[in-house]
């Protein structure tokens, strides 16, 4: 059908006229429905979108109208389809973003009954966007919210009865499913995972052979160029579905049986001239049979696929190695350093090829004779690590980073641990290594314009799960426990929707790589000059597995602690970075048993032999330590170090010095989130607490700290004798707006909280109220605190969650410091409701009573946790009791 009517000027040329007619002749919706077989299959992606864009249907300015919405939403998959293909994974994000609008509204009316009936147009449309915004995100590694868009997909297809495009979408849901599911089982040992998903893939594929009989498909037989569109289409499914189950027969360690199933898809993909398919099915071939990989990455070569001719040009080099293997394999990484986008996002940049890339390069050139092995290896590992570094915006591409390109920032800390001399300059040369590749999403979002975020999420939970009750025992702030399994996968479908909300905001205001600061470690060094009694320890891990010098040896994976004090740097490398994720299992261990869920003492002791006692008499070196701060890395982030107890002395270390932690060097120092340690208290402070409370989370640390009630307001049931001015407002959505909106200099939360474990969707998540959950995304978009100058997360383990594969600091204590919070406080284990009420109740008074008659006073938040402690060390003479006392851990 035709969309548009184009009046021809008067006077124009046969040329105008022409294409005049031809945009009238333009059949969008037909253009759509044959894209799939008819353009995407032959790789003329872009002639369709040329088409496309000359009609102007996606031109927003007719909203609500069906037809209209449905073909912009068509023309958007088209698009959406196209930046996979090329891997623009960023294009395809803002792709999503600018067409999700249209998607929903069609998705609603289709839920409502609302879509023609007579029609297949609009849910196709709607089927096979849902379909490419699976495809994107799983692109990205993001398996959860890619299989939740892939089951729309199906969900819509079969409610619609789209039968020829459910096999493609079966298949890529299965996929989806697959890699969420079985990615840690296959890590673990491989082939166990696939091996279960074998029979699951096999009566996927059965179950489509069924829907072919019904409709007359014809699966045996190749496709011809005659065979109808929707058969065509229908078969381009089957052959995805088949080569899903290739794979996992693969990965199960049933090659023959794979190469099996591989020829019928290839059979297809052939019959369909289906490059991308063909490529696909080659691959495995490669994988299966590894004697004939030439001929295989040879025929790549001439298909009409751009990333597959790179794969197999990869291929080659690494098989012919050599001079010629290594010079063919830096003109790829040649080809890859000069790529760029005007956006400055790499828009096309695909982290396992390059990583792959590197690592090819660096096998070959240690496979050279000695004189012959060029010098630029551990080189190009940095710049190419950079380069992805400063391109990723996004927390689900940041996990490929963390797999394939810090790596390369390990090493380099690795050959500077050992081949430094023990100067000052080499110091320097390390911690600022260190500093390149620690937290550097956080101190891109502290440099970047935040986008505001009104309203609440757009994905809620329904029926929240509940606080586990204590018992006859001591009243702890416990976990969260959902009701049924059923919830708990809500749980973490929710977790995954807002992460993704999380990241299509910063689509609108894309982060600000913030450039490395080349002076951190001298900074640092001025500010321990300038603050005398102050030392500041910072955690490293370094490892060089696969080295290529001719002199050099393997560095394992090793922790390395640096110490700065009165200016002096010095280091203690050599640590099993395996004794620390034992220590790390064992903190987990420990607060995981119901009965005594804290570290136990004999852990606070293994804490202080392994991480302070190599450094203890640096820390105490000359004149009494007036503060220290604690810079973790990696597992130690789950680590509470505040509780570690040293040999000789019952009291933990933040009884002993004043203590404090923080995120990086960059932020403490370069940043200045040091000046947090002294603030100026105001009579005029507003103290906003957010309760989710019950017997087991009393809330009563807010009662009885002296702040004037006009000055708290509530959101939440508040607990008794707590003064308070206003009304309470619920804790929801709208309670927490108004808390936010009176931008409070203080901010507690009271209540639960849980963390959800797993490779994906994982994470802590906050009560929020009787019908919902906070997770660190939504504190992030939805949480202001511009004047903030303390802020108590009062829920069990909300510090977990902190540390990244990657280096970056994730969790609550990222989502806070980018919100404006100031000095933060949170726990690290399941906490008694009593220590907690102590705790901060003796902040929150302290604050009050630094002022004095005064309007405005200092107070230090270093120095009132620590008097705090320490009093809590003559209240407990057991060293149990003075753990579990001692509840929180400060970072500036």
């Amino acid at each position: 059908m035709t969309q548009s009517t184009s009046p021809q000027p008067e006077g124009s040329s046969p040329t105008v006229a022409a294409i005049l007619s031809l945009i009238d002749e333009l059949d969008v919706e037909d253009l759509v429905l044959r894209f799939d077989v008819d353009f995407d299959v032959p790789m003329r992606q872009e002639d369709a979108l040329r088409l496309l864009r000359l009609t102007g249907v996606l031109d927003r300015s007719r909203q609500g109208d069906v037809g209209d919405t449905a073909r912009r939403v068509g023309a958007h998959w088209c698009e959406m389809v196209r930046a996979d293909v090329a891997y623009r994974l960023f294009s395809g994000l803002q792709l999503i973003k600018a067409s999700r609008a249209d998607a929903q509204w069609l998705h609603d009316l289709h839920r409502r009954g609302g879509l023609p009936a007579d029609d297949p147009f609009a849910p196709y449309a709607l089927a096979r966007w849902f379909d490419a915004e699976g495809r994107i995100r799983y692109r990205l590694g993001s398996f959860t919210s890619a299989r939740i868009s892939f089951g729309t997909a199906v969900d819509i297809a079969r409610e619609a009865g789209l039968w020829w495009a459910l096999p493609d979408l079966r298949g890529n849901c299965e996929r989806a499913r697959f890699e969420e599911q079985g990615q840690p089982a296959r890590d673990g040992g491989k082939g166990s995972a696939a091996a279960g998903f074998v029979a699951e893939l096999e009566a996927a594929v059965g179950e489509i052979e069924d829907l072919a009989r019904q409709h007359g498909v014809d699966v045996a037989a190749p496709p011809v160029p005659g065979t109808p569109a929707r058969h065509r289409e229908f078969l381009r499914g089957y052959s995805n579905a088949l080569h899903n189950l290739a794979v996992a027969l693969r990965e199960a360690g049933r090659p023959d049986r794979s190469l099996e199933v591989t020829a019928r898809s290839l059979a297809i993909s052939q019959g369909l001239g289906d490059a991308y398919r063909i490529a696909q099915s080659r691959t495995n071939q490669v994988l299966c049979d590894p004697d004939n990989a030439r001929s295989h990455f040879e025929e790549l070569l001439t298909l009409p696929w751009e990333r597959g001719k790179a794969i197999a040009r990869q291929n080659l080099a690494l098989r012919d190695g050599g001079a010629s293997g290594l010079a063919e394999l830096g003109r790829l990484l040649d080809e890859a350093e000069r790529y760029d986008s005007v956006d400055g996002h790499h828009a096309g940049l695909d982290v396992d090829f390059y990583a792959y890339t590197v690592r090819g390069y660096q096998r070959t050139a240690a496979s050279l004779p000695p004189g012959s092995r060029p010098d630029d290896v551990l080189a190009r590992r940095l710049r190419l690590a950079r380069s992805v570094r400063s391109a990723i915006a996004l927390p689900a591409y940041k996990r490929a980073y963390a797999r394939h390109m810090r790596p390369a920032f390990l090493h380099a800390i690795a050959d500077a641990v050992v081949r430094g001399d023990g100067s000052q300059a080499d110091h320097e040369k390390i911690l600022s290594l260190v500093e390149e590749s620690s937290g550097r999403e956080l101190l891109d979002l502290l440099g970047s314009s935040r986008p505001s975020s009104p309203g609440p999420p757009a994905h809620r939970i329904a029926g929240a799960p509940s606080p586990a009750p204590s018992g006859g025992g001591p009243r702890v702030r416990g976990a969260l426990q959902p009701a049924s399994p059923e919830l708990a996968r809500a749980l973490r479908e929710v977790l995954a929707e807002r992460e993704r909300e999380y990241e299509e905001r910063f689509l609108e205001a894309p982060l600000t790589s913030v450039a490395h600061d080349e002076d951190v470690a001298h900074r640092l060094v001025q500010y321990t000059l300038n603050h005398p009694g102050s030392c500041v320890v910072r955690y490293f891990r370094y490892a060089a597995p696969d080295v290529t010098g001719p002199s050099a040896a393997a560095v394992p994976d090793s922790l390395g602690i640096m110490v700065c004090r009165d200016g002096r740097l010095t280091t203690v490398p050599g640590i099993p970075y395996e004794n620390v994720t034992g220590l790390a299992g064992q903190v987990w261990a420990d607060i995981s048993d119901p009965a005594s869920p804290w570290p136990s003492e004999q852990t606070c002791r293994r804490m202080w032999d392994l991480l302070v006692a190599p450094v203890w008499d640096r820390v105490g070196d000359g004149d009494a330590t007036t503060h220290l701060t604690l810079i973790p890395t990696d597992h130690l982030f789950a680590v509470p170090l505040h509780v570690a107890v040293g040999p000789g002395d019952a009291r933990p270390l933040a009884a002993r010095v004043p203590l404090s932690h923080s995120v990086s060097v960059a932020a403490f120092v370069t940043q200045g989130r040091h000046l947090l340690k002294r603030q100026l208290m105001e009579d005029d402070d507003d103290l906003a607490a957010l309760l989710s409370t019950d017997s087991d989370a009393s809330g009563r640390e807010l009662v009885g700290t002296g702040w004037r009630r006009e000055h708290v307001v509530v959101a939440g049931v508040p607990p008794e004798g707590l003064e308070f001015a206003r009304p309470a407002h619920a804790a929801d959505w709208d309670g927490l707006g108004a808390l936010v909106a009176r931008e409070p200099e203080f901010f507690v939360y009271a209540g639960h909280g849980t963390y959800l474990d797993g490779p994906e969707a994982a994470g802590p998540l906050l009560h929020l109220g009787g019908q919902d959950v906070l997770t660190q995304f939504d504190l992030a978009l939805h949480l202001n605190l511009p004047r903030n100058k303390l802020t108590v997360l009062g829920a069990c383990v909300a510090g977990q969650g902190m540390r990244s594969d990657g280096g970056d600091v994730l969790g609550f204590m990222r989502s806070l410091v980018i919100s404006g919070a100031g000095a933060v406080y949170l726990p690290l284990w399941y906490v008694l409701d009593t220590a907690m009420v102590g705790t901060v109740r003796a902040l929150l008074a302290g604050s009050r009573q630094a002022l004095g008659d005064a309007d405005a006073a200092p107070f230090d938040v270093v120095q009132a946790l620590h008097e705090h402690y320490v009093s809590v060390a003559l209240d407990y003479p057991d060293l149990a009791g003075r753990i579990q006392h001692m509840p929180l851990a400060l970072y500036l």
